[in-house]
């Protein structure tokens, strides 16, 4: 495949991707209301999303819920058909008062009061997938229906690392998940499209070694398309960063940087064709819709970047790295492993990610630090990852005190 033979397809692949994120709009678009609003009902009936940030398990900041955006997917899910087709590139939504679990049971019962907000910069296939399952389930079933296909995804791809690349790599993204308090991206439409994205990609590279800079290119075109559709930028550089770390064990700096430019032009693309779409065909501008809200978070952004790498370095669960980080430099200094400092000094690109996506992205990182702080997984799993490859592992094996 030709340098231009590549371009080609990877615009071929894009306008696929973004005909199939219309699809799929029009797909929930089409599903009756009255069922949407049936499993709706039997959810606030149930008790569940009555408080837009609710703790799980344990009552800190690090493990609540964002119940408040899951409340946003589903009032936008109840009014797709409100206006038109048109809908899909807008996303109409209830609103009254800041909380949204109160703006969705308001909507349920009818309220004439408060005002419709449009959210059009988005693509939100999320909330298409949502009004897709809620023709035939409650938001509690869809919960669990996402536990189990994250558990199942999770489990697929720890056994393909195992078998593929050994229990290092394996345990260092299982150490890198549990830092993230992953279970809590399991239960909400909000966090876990970011991790079925990055764990989709992993499993697929295990399919399909060696890599070429070619199709790691194209892979990870997917991946930053498939990011943009689905994410509220919750933790988008995840799909990035995780990944990434595979990658390098895999292969070598042609891919990883041949991955990292699809992977940003894909997104950025991705973004600008929901806008373009949208202006077209609504007569909205868009454009200047996307900059007003770019505008009011990038305000005295440089003024954020030591609070932002500050407040999210603060949430995670240090100990769970520091104990086998250690162990790791230990081994590293009792087996150095001699040569190899090229591919070691690969694995600094997705460490240094989440550091790069709070400097770009300072004020909304630190005032959504709480769940933000889960870009740093990839930055856990990278540094595992390179200590452990200073380890000469086989002088280990053999060694006999």
């Amino acid at each position: 495949m030709t340098t231009r033979q590549l371009i080609i397809r990877a615009l071929l692949i894009l306008v696929a991707l973004w005909a199939a994120y219309l699809a799929l709009g029009t797909a929930a678009w089409l599903m009756p209301d009255w069922r949407v609003r049936h499993h709706v009902q039997q959810t606030l009936d149930a008790g569940d999303l009555r408080e837009d940030y609710p703790p799980a398990i344990v009552a800190t900041g690090r493990n609540q819920l964002d119940d408040f955006t899951d409340a946003l997917i589903l009032d936008q899910a109840l009014l797709l058909r409100s206006e038109g087709w048109k809908t899909i590139l807008l996303l109409p939504r209830h609103h009254e008062e800041v909380s949204q679990t109160y703006n969705l049971r308001r909507l349920m019962e009818g309220s004439t009061e408060g005002s419709t907000i449009h959210y059009p910069r988005y693509w939100h296939c999320s909330t298409f997938v949502a009004r897709l399952l809620l023709t035939v389930m409650s938001y509690p079933r869809i919960r669990l229906l996402i536990y189990w296909l994250t558990s199942l995804l999770m489990l697929w791809c720890a056994v393909r690392l195992w078998t593929r690349l050994g229990h290092r790599l394996t345990l260092a993204l299982a150490v890198a998940l549990l830092a993230a308090n992953v279970y809590l991206m399991q239960f909400s439409l909000q966090f876990a499209p970011v991790l079925v994205i990055a764990l989709g990609a992993i499993v697929w590279m295990t399919y399909r070694p060696p890599l070429s800079w070619r199709h790691a290119a194209l892979l990870f075109l997917v991946v930053g398309s498939l990011t943009a559709a689905f994410d509220l930028i919750t933790v988008p550089s995840l799909t990035l960063g995780l990944p990434l770390v595979v990658l390098v064990a895999l292969a070598d700096w042609r891919q990883v940087l041949a991955a990292l430019v699809a992977w940003l032009v894909a997104y950025v693309a991705t973004w600008a064709a929901k806008w373009g779409i949208a202006t077209l065909v609504t007569g909205e501008n868009i454009f200047a819709d996307a900059y007003g809200q770019a505008s009011f978070w990038s305000a005295d952004g440089p003024s954020y970047i030591g609070g932002a790498i500050a407040s999210n370095l603060a949430v995670v669960r240090w100990w769970y790295v520091a104990v086998p980080t250690a162990l790791l430099a230990l081994l590293a200094v009792a087996f150095p492993r001699s040569g190899g400092w090229r591919r070691s000094a690969l694995f600094l690109v997705p460490l240094a990610i989440p550091f790069v996506y709070y400097v770009l992205m300072a004020h909304p990182a630190e005032h959504h630090a709480w769940f933000n702080y889960r870009a740093l997984a990839t930055a856990v799993a990278a540094l595992l990852m390179l200590v452990a490859d200073r380890v000469d592992w086989r002088r280990l094996k053999a060694f006999r005190p």
